[in-house]
């Protein structure tokens, strides 16, 4: 099998990882914070080390604030309901995720008033058009780090610069750069990512980052294993956002992830097959490729007279998986001028060799000829 879709989850995953969540399930099984005896403080461990491990990889100044979620959406719910509230103003961009798009929308429905800024046909987000939609009540910014339609990068601490400014926050969904590309989180509002594409990590894991000074109403109520004598949520992180039993077995498994992301050589392997099939796929005529070279391992093409779907169900028969249709992100279709078939999306990552790439761009190339 070759492997394109790593935009949707990285796969294979390195064997510490594997290691890691069958080790615990094996000779763990414990809750974190749920009991003084060795498996549960065990537990405990592997928690707060991988809170550590995440903030050396992002920067971050303080590891207790970074609260794990089962993945990217449920941390953006997180901050955009945790913050907003009825009358306030939430600005986003086109190109963003359904993730984002439709708890905007749901904010929307609630009260807040939202505001979107247009991106480029590039797929590329202008600061300047977000400071110009800034109003007296603007109180959230969200914006997408890099598409996971078009891989374009945007300038995230350009925004954050310009939220700072009007005093308002700003939260960024890194899904497609967390592992990818380096992130400086210590001069960020709040950063929400998933643990299963570029950190390597199993699925149902992610994480919100929210710097200390920033007061975010927990999504969810219930049991945490401390303050148990109050029936309000702690104040203190990360058990203001634990509700429940955290997926420990999963963060048992990001934890070696984003320790073999540490390890290796990840950012330049990533660029260097990113480019590597770009050039490749740049090279055959009938094909368009939106969005900026410069970009992450996403890369969209459209076959002029070809359907994204037939193309990837027939790349599929000679067992190469890519991703064909809008990605959960129409607007950034429409921003891009593809929204009426979607696009047939190539996503390498850390384990895609060159060559694999050239066996699936030959295979694409006999695939068009036909």
């Amino acid at each position: 099998m070759i492997y394109l879709d790593n935009a949707a989850t990285s796969y294979p995953k390195p064997d510490t990882v594997i290691k890691a969540v069958s080790d615990y399930m094996t000779s763990c099984g414990a809750s974190p914070g749920r009991g003084g005896y060795d498996s549960a403080i065990f537990a405990s461990t592997l928690q707060n080390e991988c809170q550590e491990e995440l903030a050396a990889l992002f920067s971050i100044p303080n590891p207790e604030r970074i609260v794990f979620t089962k993945n990217a959406t449920e941390a953006i719910n997180t901050a955009i309901f945790g913050i907003l509230k009825p009358g306030d103003e939430l600005i986003v961009s086109s190109m963003e995720h359904n993730a984002v798009m439709r708890a905007a929308h749901e904010a929307a429905r609630r009260g807040a008033v939202l505001k979107i800024a247009t991106a480029s046909p590039l797929g590329k987000v202008s600061p300047d058009k977000i400071e110009k939609l800034i109003g007296d009540k603007t109180r959230l910014i969200v914006l997408i780090h890099a598409s996971n339609v078009t891989g374009t990068i945007n300038d995230i601490y350009s925004v954050q610069e310009i939220a700072t400014r009007h005093n308002c926050l700003a939260l960024f969904d890194v899904s497609q750069s967390a592992g990818i590309i380096p992130i400086d989180a210590s001069k960020l509002d709040m950063i929400a990512f998933p643990g299963h594409k570029g950190l390597l990590g199993p699925t149902g894991t992610g994480a919100l980052y929210i710097r200390e000074g920033i007061s975010v109403s927990p999504l969810l109520y219930g049991g945490t294993g401390s303050l148990s004598e109050s029936v309000r949520m702690p104040d203190i992180f990360p058990d203001r956002f634990h509700a429940g039993t955290v997926n420990i077995s999963g963060i048992a498994g990001l934890l070696e992830g984003v320790r073999f992301v540490r390890r290796e050589n990840v950012f330049e392997k990533e660029k260097e097959i990113t480019d590597y099939l770009f050039t490749a796929l740049s090279e055959i005529k009938a094909l368009t490729i939106p969005g900026e070279k410069d970009r992450v391992g996403v890369i969209s093409i459209c076959a002029k007279g070809f359907d994204p779907v037939t193309l990837s169900e027939k790349l599929n028969l000679d067992n190469i998986c890519t991703r064909a249709g809008l990605h959960c992100a129409p607007m950034a279709h429409r921003t891009i001028g593809t929204i009426a078939s979607g696009t047939l999306r190539f996503s390498p990552g850390f384990f895609t060799e060159k060559s694999q790439i050239d066996a699936a761009v030959s295979s694409f190339k006999k695939i068009l000829g036909k």
